[in-house]
């Protein structure tokens, strides 16, 4: 039997590994996926980054509850700038927040023309 090489990528961050075999047509990488200076992060790293960045700029003596709240926001933002035209609902399933977080963030960043219909 001959052998069927894949091709996969692994999410430098947390190591996800994705995989597509020989005999389907394969990306240049997944379709979410980025690479940075040579290193490949999956969808959630990338949220998770946005997060981080986020908090980096936050006081260092911002409390529990707040440091959730920027994290949360900046999931939410990073989700409505990479595709603004995006359900709510799908967009607060993918950060686990709410709807209404998503529609806040929507009006903050301008986007309320982009929200589907």
């Amino acid at each position: 039997m001959p052998e069927t090489a894949t091709a996969d990528w692994t999410c430098e961050r947390c190591e996800v590994t994705v995989s597509w075999m020989a005999d389907i047509e394969r990306p240049e990488r997944p379709a979410t996926w980025v690479e940075e200076g040579g290193v490949l992060y999956c969808l959630a790293c990338r949220r998770d980054r946005a997060a981080e960045a986020a908090l980096e700029k936050a006081p260092e003596d911002t409390n529990n509850a707040d440091r959730t709240k920027i994290g949360s926001q900046a999931r939410i933002e990073f989700e409505l700038k990479r595709e603004p035209t995006r359900q709510d609902n799908r967009i607060a399933k993918s950060c686990s927040t709410s709807v209404v977080a998503v529609r806040k963030a929507r009006t903050r960043l301008g986007l309320e023309s982009q929200r589907p219909d």
